[in-house]
């Protein structure tokens, strides 16, 4: 019995095909890398002076209201911490995750009030200059999240949802 054997230049067009198909196989399923933002120093050192013990997880930028700035999403002592600055280092907003527990009492009894079988999911609070408010995620509602006033006064949905 006589074997054949391919030549060189058999297998090496072989070996290149399937190279190429693996190649462009991978590279079909692979998302195009995001690039990385980059803090200005002023936003950098406004934000470590605040959360020294804070883990950055993602910056982003972008023009919200007319007004430019830097959303840094990070987490400080366990729980999720989203600021916002101006270019200039100047504080915008900061949401903080906030547990079940440090809701005002005003803000879960009007919950309750309008929505008495649903059950409260993530909890922040937000403030904007000096003003607070607090969005929570609700299971079990026809609402997927609700913002209130610390006094318990809706923010949205306006009354009626």
């Amino acid at each position: 019995m006589r074997q054949i054997r391919p030549s060189f230049g058999v297998l090496a067009i072989a070996v290149a095909c399937v190279w190429s198909v693996a190649t462009f196989a991978q590279g079909t399923t692979k998302a195009p890398a995001k690039p990385k933002v980059q803090l200005p120093a002023a936003v950098a050192s406004a934000f470590r002076a605040a959360y020294p013990d804070a883990t950055i997880k993602n910056v982003s930028h972008e023009t919200e209201d007319g007004i430019e700035q830097y959303e840094i999403e990070s987490t400080n002592h366990g729980k999720g911490l989203d600021v916002n600055y101006k270019p200039d280092g100047s504080l915008l907003v900061v949401e903080e995750q906030l547990a079940q527990a440090d809701v005002p009492a005003a803000v879960t009894a009007a919950i309750s009030k309008r929505y008495p079988k649903a059950t409260l999911g993530t909890c922040e609070r937000a403030t904007e200059n000096t003003k607070v408010s607090y969005e929570i995620g609700l299971k079990g509602a026809p609402v997927k999240t609700v913002q209130l006033n610390p006094d318990g006064t809706w923010i949205s949905p306006k009354p009626g949802k």
